[in-house]
Protein backbone atom coordinates (compact mmCIF):
# COMPACT_ATOMS: atom_id res chain seq x y z
CA UNK A 1 0.00 0.00 0.00
CA UNK A 2 1.36 3.51 -0.86
CA UNK A 3 0.39 6.95 -1.06
CA UNK A 4 -0.70 8.23 -4.70
CA UNK A 5 1.19 11.55 -4.48
CA UNK A 6 4.48 9.87 -2.57
CA UNK A 7 7.24 10.85 -4.90
CA UNK A 8 9.34 8.41 -2.84
CA UNK A 9 6.60 5.81 -3.11
CA UNK A 10 6.92 4.91 0.27
CA UNK A 11 5.41 1.70 0.45
CA UNK A 12 3.57 -0.47 3.89
CA UNK A 13 2.38 -3.79 4.41
CA UNK A 14 -1.25 -4.13 6.01
CA UNK A 15 -4.41 -6.50 5.37
CA UNK A 16 -7.49 -6.17 4.53
CA UNK A 17 -9.94 -7.27 7.29
CA UNK A 18 -13.10 -7.02 6.48
CA UNK A 19 -15.43 -4.47 4.11
CA UNK A 20 -19.10 -3.29 4.17
CA UNK A 21 -20.77 -4.27 1.00
CA UNK A 22 -21.07 -1.71 -1.58
CA UNK A 23 -19.79 0.81 0.72
CA UNK A 24 -16.15 0.12 2.40
CA UNK A 25 -12.88 -1.55 2.66
CA UNK A 26 -11.57 -1.96 6.25
CA UNK A 27 -7.76 -2.44 6.47
CA UNK A 28 -4.91 -3.20 9.07
CA UNK A 29 -3.45 0.38 9.99
CA UNK A 30 0.15 0.72 8.76
CA UNK A 31 3.20 0.44 11.74
CA UNK A 32 6.49 1.96 11.32
CA UNK A 33 8.80 4.88 11.99
CA UNK A 34 8.78 7.21 8.91
CA UNK A 35 6.37 10.40 9.32
CA UNK A 36 4.80 9.86 6.21
CA UNK A 37 2.98 7.10 7.27
CA UNK A 38 0.74 9.43 9.94
CA UNK A 39 -0.45 10.73 6.08
CA UNK A 40 -2.49 6.86 5.64
CA UNK A 41 -4.78 8.72 8.28
CA UNK A 42 -5.31 11.81 6.76
CA UNK A 43 -9.20 11.67 5.26
CA UNK A 44 -9.45 12.06 1.33
CA UNK A 45 -6.02 10.99 0.66
CA UNK A 46 -5.79 8.63 -2.19
CA UNK A 47 -4.21 5.44 -1.96
CA UNK A 48 -2.41 2.80 -4.49
CA UNK A 49 -3.31 -0.90 -2.89
CA UNK A 50 -1.81 -4.24 -4.42
CA UNK A 51 -2.60 -7.49 -2.95
CA UNK A 52 -2.00 -11.28 -3.83
CA UNK A 53 -5.19 -13.15 -4.12
CA UNK A 54 -5.85 -16.20 -2.12
CA UNK A 55 -6.87 -18.12 -5.52
CA UNK A 56 -5.01 -21.18 -6.70
CA UNK A 57 -3.12 -18.69 -9.26
CA UNK A 58 -1.91 -16.23 -6.69
CA UNK A 59 -3.44 -13.42 -8.84
CA UNK A 60 -2.33 -9.65 -8.19
CA UNK A 61 -4.86 -7.29 -7.99
CA UNK A 62 -4.25 -3.54 -7.62
CA UNK A 63 -6.73 -0.49 -7.01
CA UNK A 64 -7.07 3.04 -5.87
CA UNK A 65 -9.25 3.76 -2.97
CA UNK A 66 -9.42 7.28 -1.07
CA UNK A 67 -9.30 7.32 2.94
CA UNK A 68 -12.86 7.51 4.63
CA UNK A 69 -11.91 7.66 7.92
CA UNK A 70 -10.21 5.49 11.05
CA UNK A 71 -12.23 3.16 13.86
CA UNK A 72 -9.79 4.14 16.90
CA UNK A 73 -11.37 1.05 19.25
CA UNK A 74 -11.34 -1.77 19.52
CA UNK A 75 -8.28 -1.78 17.43
CA UNK A 76 -7.37 0.88 14.97
CA UNK A 77 -8.35 0.56 11.04
CA UNK A 78 -8.66 2.32 8.02
CA UNK A 79 -11.86 2.75 6.23
CA UNK A 80 -10.97 2.71 2.79
CA UNK A 81 -13.61 3.31 -0.23
CA UNK A 82 -14.52 0.64 -2.95
CA UNK A 83 -12.04 1.17 -6.34
CA UNK A 84 -14.08 2.16 -9.18
CA UNK A 85 -11.69 -0.32 -11.06
CA UNK A 86 -9.27 -2.79 -10.04
CA UNK A 87 -6.57 -3.90 -12.38
CA UNK A 88 -5.34 -7.56 -12.41
CA UNK A 89 -2.80 -9.52 -13.53
CA UNK A 90 -2.11 -13.78 -13.35
CA UNK A 91 1.15 -14.42 -12.01
CA UNK A 92 1.14 -17.88 -12.65
CA UNK A 93 0.45 -19.83 -15.84
CA UNK A 94 -1.17 -22.77 -13.53
CA UNK A 95 -2.75 -23.50 -10.51
CA UNK A 96 0.04 -24.61 -7.75
CA UNK A 97 -0.84 -26.47 -4.97
CA UNK A 98 0.82 -26.13 -1.22
CA UNK A 99 2.67 -28.86 -0.44
CA UNK A 100 5.30 -30.33 2.05
CA UNK A 101 7.31 -33.21 1.11
CA UNK A 102 10.99 -34.12 1.28
CA UNK A 103 12.17 -34.55 -1.88
CA UNK A 104 16.01 -35.62 -3.45
CA UNK A 105 17.21 -32.55 -5.55
CA UNK A 106 20.71 -33.99 -7.69
CA UNK A 107 22.23 -30.46 -8.85
CA UNK A 108 25.91 -30.36 -10.61
CA UNK A 109 27.77 -30.09 -7.40
CA UNK A 110 25.91 -33.35 -6.07
CA UNK A 111 22.63 -34.76 -5.01
CA UNK A 112 20.97 -33.10 -1.57
CA UNK A 113 17.49 -32.96 0.38
CA UNK A 114 14.98 -30.20 -0.68
CA UNK A 115 11.47 -29.34 0.73
CA UNK A 116 8.55 -28.92 -2.10
CA UNK A 117 6.85 -25.86 -0.70
CA UNK A 118 4.46 -26.10 -4.30
CA UNK A 119 4.21 -27.37 -7.36
CA UNK A 120 2.18 -27.28 -10.30
CA UNK A 121 2.79 -28.97 -13.68
CA UNK A 122 5.09 -25.97 -14.79
CA UNK A 123 6.69 -25.50 -11.68
CA UNK A 124 7.44 -25.20 -8.12
CA UNK A 125 9.32 -23.99 -5.37
CA UNK A 126 12.07 -25.58 -3.49
CA UNK A 127 13.17 -24.65 -0.03
CA UNK A 128 16.93 -25.95 1.26
CA UNK A 129 19.03 -25.27 3.93
CA UNK A 130 22.36 -23.60 3.19
CA UNK A 131 24.20 -26.48 4.97
CA UNK A 132 22.39 -29.01 2.26
CA UNK A 133 22.42 -26.53 -0.97
CA UNK A 134 22.75 -22.86 -1.68
CA UNK A 135 20.74 -22.05 -4.87
CA UNK A 136 21.47 -19.76 -7.53
CA UNK A 137 20.02 -18.79 -10.55
CA UNK A 138 19.89 -20.88 -14.23
CA UNK A 139 21.28 -23.58 -12.14
CA UNK A 140 19.16 -26.87 -13.32
CA UNK A 141 18.19 -29.46 -10.80
CA UNK A 142 16.90 -32.89 -11.46
CA UNK A 143 13.76 -33.88 -8.42
CA UNK A 144 13.13 -36.72 -7.44
CA UNK A 145 9.75 -37.84 -7.15
CA UNK A 146 8.71 -40.64 -4.95
CA UNK A 147 4.87 -40.53 -4.18
CA UNK A 148 2.84 -43.82 -3.33
CA UNK A 149 3.67 -46.88 -4.78
CA UNK A 150 3.54 -46.44 -8.62
CA UNK A 151 4.63 -41.99 -8.55
CA UNK A 152 8.36 -42.38 -9.62
CA UNK A 153 10.93 -40.37 -11.31
CA UNK A 154 12.87 -37.76 -12.44
CA UNK A 155 11.43 -33.91 -13.37
CA UNK A 156 13.85 -31.74 -14.17
CA UNK A 157 13.78 -27.78 -14.06
CA UNK A 158 15.82 -24.67 -14.20
CA UNK A 159 15.98 -22.11 -11.24
CA UNK A 160 14.45 -18.48 -12.19
CA UNK A 161 14.29 -16.99 -8.45
CA UNK A 162 16.34 -17.49 -5.72
CA UNK A 163 15.03 -16.18 -2.25
CA UNK A 164 17.98 -15.80 0.30
CA UNK A 165 16.02 -13.55 2.55
CA UNK A 166 13.91 -16.63 3.81
CA UNK A 167 15.41 -19.40 6.44
CA UNK A 168 15.82 -22.01 4.95
CA UNK A 169 16.23 -20.11 1.38
CA UNK A 170 13.83 -21.10 -1.50
CA UNK A 171 13.51 -21.30 -4.91
CA UNK A 172 11.57 -20.93 -7.88
CA UNK A 173 12.19 -24.17 -10.61
CA UNK A 174 10.57 -23.78 -13.58
CA UNK A 175 10.20 -27.78 -15.59
CA UNK A 176 11.80 -28.21 -19.09
CA UNK A 177 9.35 -30.06 -21.10
CA UNK A 178 10.28 -33.64 -20.63
CA UNK A 179 8.75 -36.09 -18.26
CA UNK A 180 5.13 -33.97 -18.94
CA UNK A 181 3.13 -37.29 -18.07
CA UNK A 182 4.83 -37.60 -14.65
CA UNK A 183 4.04 -33.92 -14.08
CA UNK A 184 0.68 -34.21 -14.75
CA UNK A 185 -0.12 -37.36 -12.89
CA UNK A 186 1.95 -35.96 -10.01
CA UNK A 187 -0.19 -33.02 -9.89
CA UNK A 188 -3.28 -34.86 -10.14
CA UNK A 189 -2.63 -37.45 -7.55
CA UNK A 190 -1.70 -34.67 -5.06
CA UNK A 191 -5.26 -32.69 -6.03
CA UNK A 192 -6.76 -35.90 -5.20
CA UNK A 193 -5.28 -36.37 -1.75
CA UNK A 194 -5.79 -33.03 -1.14
CA UNK A 195 -9.07 -32.83 -1.57
CA UNK A 196 -9.73 -36.53 -0.15
CA UNK A 197 -8.14 -34.97 3.18
CA UNK A 198 -10.40 -31.83 3.19
CA UNK A 199 -13.13 -32.06 5.99
CA UNK A 200 -13.87 -28.50 5.85
CA UNK A 201 -17.00 -28.97 4.03
CA UNK A 202 -18.62 -31.93 5.90
CA UNK A 203 -21.71 -31.65 7.61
Amino acid sequence: MELSDDPRKTQVTSRIVGYRKDQFLLIDCPNGNDPIIERFFIPNNQLIIRAITDSEFRDVIAFRSLVMGVIQKPIRLLIVSLPESIAHRQIRQEPRIDTNLTVRVDADEGPFKGRLIDYSVSGCCLSASGDEHLFFEDETLKIHIEYGSDLKGVITGKVVTVNNDKEPPTAGVLFDESSSTLRKEFFYQLLFDMRVNDRSLDV
